[in-house]
């Protein structure tokens, strides 16, 4: 084969390359970037009574998240552990994220801290935040009601 032109050159290596990669490493020999830290994805809404935060976590068992005020805060972390350690499975990607993972969103002064309630299935976290009545003072910390 003739040798290409030295304007082709790079086209020519980048092309033999990729071929080689094709032939050697079908699917793929890069690693992808680490997905971690996860941050999962969360949807929040307003409604007359209540803020509601609908977070999606597919893949966590309940005893693995965890839901704190602190300040005005509330802050929510958790863990999706990794499912890859299968005895003879040879993975050839891995796209799905796991870990720990944490989400702080500020509460607004009219949340009822004393009576936030969180429910959790099917990979889905909501957390339901009441407004309070006007005139009672805001509790500084406290423990959500999970169900």
């Amino acid at each position: 084969m003739p040798e290409p032109l030295p304007p082709f050159l790079a086209v020519h290596e980048e092309v033999r390359r990729l071929f080689q990669e094709l032939i050697h490493h079908p699917w793929g020999n890069r690693r992808l970037p680490d997905p971690s830290p996860w941050h999962p994805h969360a949807d929040i809404c307003e409604t007359a009574e209540a803020i509601i935060v609908e977070v999606d976590i597919p893949g966590v068992r309940r005893e693995d998240i965890q839901l704190a005020i602190e300040g005005d805060t509330l802050r929510i972390t958790g863990e999706r552990r990794t499912q890859t350690a299968q005895q003879g499975r040879n993975y050839h990607r891995i796209e799905r994220s796991h870990g720990r993972f944490e989400r702080q969103l500020p509460l607004p002064a009219t949340v009822d801290r004393q009576a936030i309630r969180a429910e959790f299935d099917a990979g889905l976290l909501i957390v339901t935040l009441p407004k309070r009545a006007q005139g009672r003072r805001a509790h500084e910390s406290g423990e959500p009601h999970t169900t």
